[in-house]
C-alpha cells in the first residue's frame, strides 16, 4: 500500500515537470495602415488593439510588427504563435517568408514557426489584418461594426519535439468527454493530441484528474507509439470519477476538476492542463431543458462583447465588469451573438455557473444592401472550418450547453437550408454531448433542422403592439406546439431620449425613448416570461454595442437595444425588471422613469420594480397603498401629483429597502 502510494505521489510530482514555456507577446508591437508607404511612422501598440474603437471604416487594412528573440538553446525545440483573435483575416510573415492565413475574427489560430526563425538571433514577426467585408467569409453581414486588428492577446509556445499539439484547431489539443453523468460516478474519455518529430517514437502518456480541492481523483499511465500520419496522433484514454462534485447543480463558485495531461520521451516532455466540470444537459419530450436532469428555465441575455472608446479590443477588467452586470441582473445564460467572446467570458461563466449558448457567424443583418448567403464553395468551407475551430476551442467549458447554428437568414440569396443541415450534423458529429440551436424569423422547415429553436419576434417595436405578443403566442401554442421554442427580443432605448408622454419609437428618425423600451420589455416578461411553451427567453441584449450603421439623430452611433448602455455607466429601466424577476439574492427597490423628471399632467402611473413581495407607494408623505408583488413589476396608475416638485418614495415594508424620486410637473424657471 505505501508503495502504490509513493508511485502516485511520483507521478504527480511529475507532472508539473514541463519543457514547455509560454510567453505573452502583447507589447512592442508597431502599427501602421495598408495603405502606407513605409512603416517609418508606424506607432507602438500594446495588444489588444483595433485601428478603428469607434467603428469607423476609413481603413480597411492594417499591419502589426514586432521581433522577438529566439536564444540558441531553443535549437531542437518546436516554437509557436497562438493569436487569440485577429479581425478578420490574417497573414503572418516570419523573417518576410510566409507562414500562413487565418480567416475568422471570433476564433484564436494557431502557427508554427518553428523552421522560420533563425536562432541566437532576432527575429522579425508581422501580420497583415484586414476586415473588410467578403463573399468568401462568415459573417457576410452585421449590425454590428466591423473592428480591425489584433484585439486579443498574442503568445509564444516553445515546446519539446514530442508534444500535446497546440495545431489541433488552436485548441489544448485535451478534450474531456463524460459520457454518463450522474452524483454517483462520472464516467469518459480524454482524447489527447500528440505531435512528434517522427512516426516511430515510442512515448508515456500520464493523465491525471484533480478534484476542485487538488485531490487526484483518477490517474492513468500507459506507453504509446506516434504512428498516425504526418507525425500527429489522437489518443483516446478512459476515466472514471466516483462521487462527483455535478457543475451547475448549485448557486455560487462552480466545482471545476483540473485534467493534467503528460507525454514524455525520455529526455523530451510536455504537459497541458485544462479546466472542466462535469455535468449532463439534456431536452426531454416536454421540451425541458436539464441540467443533470433537474429542470433549468433559461432566463438569457444576449451579449456583444464591445464598448465605448474600446470597441472590441477588451481589457480583463472590462470583462469582470459584464459578468458583474450580468450576475447582478440574475441572468443564469449568455447567447455570445454572431461568435465567441474571449476565453475570459467562458472562464468567468464556468466560475459563476452560467450558462452559454455560442453561435456561429451564420447570420444575416436587417440591411438588404448586405452581402446574401450563398452555395459558394469558399464560403462553406470557411463556415465548416469556423464552427470546427468554435467546438475545439471551448469544448471543455462546461458553461457551453449549445452551438448556435444560424440566425435571422431571410434575406434575399440562395436557399441556406441544405447547409444548415450539413453545419448541424457536423456539430454533432464533433460534439454530440451539446445541443443546436437556431434563430428564426420565418415560418417553415428550417425551424425542424436544429435540436432547438428560437424565435425572434419584435412585436411593439418595428410593427404592431406588445399586446400582439399574446396573439402570435396562441398561434405557436395551436400549430406548432410540437417544436422545442425559445424566444429572443429586443427594442431601442435611449437614455437620452426621454418624452412625457408615451410616444412610439420613430424608427426613420431613430428616435427610440427609453420609455418605450420599459413597457416593451415588461409586456414581454409579463407574457412569455414563466409560459411553458417557451424553454426559456433571451432579452437582448445585455449592453448597448457600436454600430455605426445606426446613426442616431443626437449624433451617437450604436444600436441602443442593451439594458445597460455602451460604456456600462447607466442600467437602463428595463435592467431592474428582469433583476426583479430573476435575482432573489439581492434584495432591491427601483422607480422607473427617474430621468424623465418633468411631466405635464398631475395624473402619473408611477412604475417600480422590485424582488421584494410587498411595497408601499409614499408620495409627498402620504401612503398610497401597499401593492404584492406581480413578476416583481408594480405598478400604481392614476396616481395625482402636485404642480412643482413631488417626492416619491417606494418603501418594502419592515425592511430598509426603499427608493426615491423627485418629479415635477409643469416647466420649471430657467
Amino acid at each position: 500500500m505505501k508503495r502504490y502510494l509513493l508511485v502516485i505521489l511520483t507521478l504527480i510530482i511529475s507532472f508539473e515537470i514541463s519543457a514547455r514555456e509560454v510567453y505573452r507577446l502583447n507589447t512592442g508591437w508597431k502599427f501602421f495602415y495598408g495603405d502606407a508607404v513605409s512603416s517609418d511612422f508606424a506607432r507602438q501598440v500594446t495588444l489588444p488593439h483595433i485601428w478603428n474603437p469607434n467603428g469607423e471604416q476609413t481603413h480597411t487594412m492594417g499591419n502589426y510588427m514586432r521581433t522577438i528573440d529566439i536564444p540558441s538553446e531553443w535549437q531542437g525545440k518546436r516554437i509557436f504563435v497562438r493569436f487569440y483573435g485577429a479581425a478578420s483575416v490574417a497573414d503572418l510573415s516570419v523573417n518576410s517568408q510566409y507562414v500562413g492565413t487565418h480567416r475568422g475574427a471570433g476564433t484564436a489560430f494557431t502557427f508554427e514557426i518553428t523552421h522560420k526563425v533563425r536562432y541566437g538571433a532576432s527575429n522579425s514577426l508581422r501580420v497583415r489584418v484586414d476586415n473588410a467585408q467578403r463573399n468568401d467569409l462568415l459573417p457576410l453581414a452585421l449590425d454590428e461594426n466591423r473592428y480591425g486588428g489584433l484585439y486579443r492577446d498574442v503568445e509564444l509556445i516553445v515546446t519539446d519535439k514530442v508534444a500535446v499539439s497546440p495545431l489541433y484547431y488552436s485548441s489544448d489539443g485535451v478534450f474531456i468527454t463524460p459520457k454518463k453523468t450522474t452524483k454517483d460516478l462520472v464516467e469518459g474519455e480524454v482524447n489527447l493530441h500528440i505531435i512528434s518529430d517522427r512516426r516511430d517514437r515510442s512515448a508515456n502518456v500520464h493523465l491525471a484528474i484533480l478534484s476542485p480541492e487538488c485531490d487526484t481523483v483518477f490517474i492513468d499511465n500507459l506507453r504509446t507509439k506516434i504512428d498516425g500520419k504526418s507525425n500527429r496522433m489522437n489518443l483516446n484514454i478512459p476515466f472514471s470519477v466516483a462521487n462527483p462534485k455535478l457543475w451547475g447543480t448549485e448557486m455560487g463558485e462552480q466545482p471545476l476538476y483540473t485534467v493534467v495531461a503528460k507525454i514524455s520521451t525520455g529526455t523530451m516532455s510536455d504537459s497541458v492542463a485544462v479546466k472542466t466540470g462535469f455535468r449532463s444537459i439534456s431536452v426531454g419530450e416536454d421540451h425541458i431543458i436539464r441540467l443533470n436532469n433537474r429542470p433549468r428555465r433559461v432566463q438569457g441575455v444576449a451579449l456583444y462583447a464591445d464598448r465605448a472608446h474600446f470597441g472590441s479590443a477588451l481589457m480583463p477588467e472590462h470583462i469582470a465588469t459584464d459578468m458583474d452586470l450580468i450576475e447582478e441582473i440574475g441572468a443564469n445564460t449568455i447567447r455570445m451573438v454572431t461568435q465567441p467572446a474571449s476565453t475570459q467570458y467562458f472562464d468567468e461563466c464556468d466560475r459563476r455557473g452560467i450558462t452559454v449558448w455560442c453561435d456561429i457567424p451564420l447570420v444575416n443583418s436587417s440591411f438588404l444592401a448586405d452581402v446574401p448567403y450563398t452555395t459558394s464553395p469558399s464560403l462553406a468551407e470557411n463556415g465548416r472550418e469556423q464552427l470546427r475551430e468554435i467546438v475545439a476551442q471551448n469544448y471543455n467549458h462546461p458553461s457551453v450547453i449549445m452551438w448556435g447554428i444560424f440566425s435571422k437568414l431571410i434575406v434575399p440569396g440562395d436557399d441556406p437550408r441544405g447547409y444548415i443541415r450539413e453545419l448541424n450534423t457536423l456539430a454533432h458529429n464533433i460534439d454530440p454531448s451539446r445541443l443546436t440551436v437556431g434563430v428564426s424569423n420565418q415560418d417553415g422547415d428550417i425551424n425542424f433542422i436544429t435540436d432547438l429553436i428560437v424565435w425572434h419576434q419584435n412585436l411593439g417595436w418595428q410593427t404592431g403592439d406588445v399586446q400582439d405578443l399574446n396573439i402570435w403566442k396562441e398561434q405557436l401554442r395551436e400549430g406548432w406546439s410540437n417544436l422545442r421554442s425559445g424566444l429572443t427580443y429586443s427594442a431601442g432605448g435611449n437614455t437620452v431620449h426621454q418624452d412625457s408622454l408615451t410616444v412610439r419609437p420613430r424608427l426613420d428618425r431613430n428616435w427610440h425613448p427609453e420609455r418605450w423600451q420599459t413597457i416593451f420589455h415588461e409586456s414581454y416578461m409579463r407574457t412569455a416570461g414563466n409560459d411553458p411553451i417557451f424553454w426559456g427567453t433571451v432579452a437582448g441584449n445585455m449592453f448597448d454595442f457600436g454600430s455605426v450603421r445606426q446613426a442616431h439623430i443626437d449624433g451617437s452611433t450604436i444600436n441602443d437595444h442593451g439594458l445597460v448602455s455602451y460604456d456600462r455607466s447607466i442600467k437602463k429601466d428595463a435592467f431592474y425588471i428582469y433583476k426583479a424577476a430573476w435575482n432573489r439574492h439581492e434584495p432591491f427597490v427601483h422607480i422607473a422613469e427617474k430621468r424623465l423628471r418633468e411631466r405635464e399632467n398631475c395624473e402619473q402611473t408611477i412604475r417600480v420594480y422590485s424582488n421584494q413581495q410587498q411595497l408601499e407607494l409614499i408620495v409627498n408623505g402620504t401612503s398610497r397603498g401597499i401593492m404584492e408583488a406581480t413578476d416583481g413589476i408594480f405598478i400604481w396608475d392614476k396616481v395625482q401629483l402636485s404642480s412643482g416638485k413631488n417626492q416619491i418614495e417606494a418603501v418594502a415594508p419592515n425592511t430598509p429597502y426603499c427608493d426615491r424620486a423627485t418629479i415635477i410637473v409643469g416647466k420649471t424657471l430657467k
